[in-house]
């Protein structure tokens, strides 16, 4: 990778980059190769936390900002399958957390927002699997020009205010003036545009002993959001220990577009097998209530 955007790498960016690329060197070259060939669009492909830890680089950005270093993360990943005629798409899933970010959902507040912890839950899916535009594409209708603008999850749609190309190839024709009114004839490339699979999960915290004793089952749900691989793949009362970024998110039920008011919501990152010696609260006798689609 030379270029983001048509803007070049900064020194922090080569450094995440380069980071990434030895990891990846280092510990998955052979799991990388194996996935040669195999006909799943998506893999998660999982990276010890400790892994992470041990490169200074990496340890400080995943922590301060991990989004964008996931991101980075995952450009370089696949730029290596790309080598290998490969066309599956490969996405880091962080796992086995340190202790320091194990953490109870009962105890999340609002000052936690952006902190990536681990918890360990009961699921129940909510809704079935639905798709969102993470990246739409945008495209003028007089030069032709497109634009790709990243989107945000369960919010208003962002679109170009007005084409800066077209503002750019007039200034050129008529001596640096701007044109009288904002060229503003833009459609969206509904086709063009990325989508992603996710699915809206109910979570509750669960505490097992190592006798299959149910110790603590939480009082709070929380709404625990996934995507791509894992999307379709859990059923009710399974329990797992999740790794997730703590956001807020809008009220299901506001009355009006501008309310305050926000909910805490649970991006989830990894998903592991259970910590305990049980998988389903079926196991244990724990009755869910059935969620309404």
């Amino acid at each position: 990778m030379t270029k983001d955007a048509g803007i070049e790498p900064d020194k922090i960016m080569q450094e995440v980059l380069t980071a990434w690329r030895l990891l990846f060197t280092n510990n998955h070259a052979e799991e990388i190769k194996r996935l040669n060939g195999l006909e799943e669009r998506v893999f998660g492909l999982e990276v010890e936390h400790s892994l992470i830890c041990l490169n200074e680089i990496l340890r400080t950005e995943f922590h301060t900002r991990p989004d964008w270093t996931l991101d980075l993360g995952n450009i370089v990943l696949n730029e290596q399958t790309a080598e290998l005629d490969n066309d599956s798409r490969l996405v880091i899933r962080v796992v086995n957390f340190s202790k320091n970010h194990h953490f109870s959902l009962d105890e999340l507040r609002m000052r936690h927002r952006s902190a990536m912890l681990t918890f360990d839950v009961i699921i129940s899916p909510l809704g079935g699997p639905l798709g969102w535009i993470k990246k739409a594409v945008y495209e003028c209708n007089e030069c032709g020009y497109r634009s790709e603008i990243r989107q945000r999850l369960a919010r208003e749609r962002e679109a170009p205010k007005m084409c800066f190309s077209c503002i750019e190839l007039f200034a050129d024709k008529n001596k640096g003036a701007l044109p009288p009114f904002p060229p503003r004839d833009i459609k969206l490339m509904v086709e063009d545009c990325y989508y992603e699979d996710i699915e809206y999960l109910n979570l509750r915290q669960i505490s097992i002993d190592d006798d299959g004793n149910l110790m603590n089952l939480g009082d709070e749900k929380y709404i625990g959001v996934i995507n791509d691989e894992y999307v379709g793949e859990l059923t009710t009362g399974s329990i797992h220990r999740i790794n997730a970024q703590v956001a807020v998110d809008h009220l299901p039920n506001r009355d009006f577009i501008k309310d305050t008011r926000r909910i805490i919501l649970l991006n989830i990152h990894s998903i592991e097998e259970s910590p305990f010696n049980v998988s389903n609260a079926s196991e244990m006798n724990i009755e869910l209530e059935e969620q309404e689609d």
